[in-house]
């Protein structure tokens, strides 16, 4: 039940979404129909019309349903402010002799003999 009510629910919001392309499916699949019965210019052979008046009739109905509706926006206006100031660039000085880190090892005990591992001096 959950399945059929979810594959309703997308058809639904697939139909919505793509209601221009519904509408033209309809057109071409019915386009004998429209234009014989329908159609505005069905009297008037010359014209050539075949049915696009009614399909140009649903296509503005369409989009006019779609449009937003004026009142339901908002208007914000953000004012921004920016103030010119002054960067200054420092440059880096390498320093003579790199500090050298020791990194942990899971598998190996580090075995160090460097000049920070000494006994004290008096």
């Amino acid at each position: 039940m959950k399945k059929f009510v979810a594959i309703l629910a997308l058809v639904g919001i697939l139909l919505q979404t793509f209601s221009q392309v519904v509408i033209l499916a309809q057109f071409y699949a019915n386009q004998d129909y429209i234009a014989k019965h329908l159609c505005e210019n069905r009297d008037k052979p010359q014209m050539h019309c075949n049915g696009k008046c009614c399909l140009k009739k649903k296509l503005a109905r369409e989009a006019k349903d779609q449009a937003p509706v004026p009142g339901n926006q908002k208007n914000e206006q953000v004012n921004l402010f920016f103030a010119e100031s002054k960067i200054e660039i420092v440059h880096f000085v390498p320093l003579a002799d790199p500090i050298r880190y020791l990194s942990y090892n899971e598998l190996q005990t580090i075995s160090s003999s460097g000049s920070v591992f000494h006994p004290p001096t008096a």
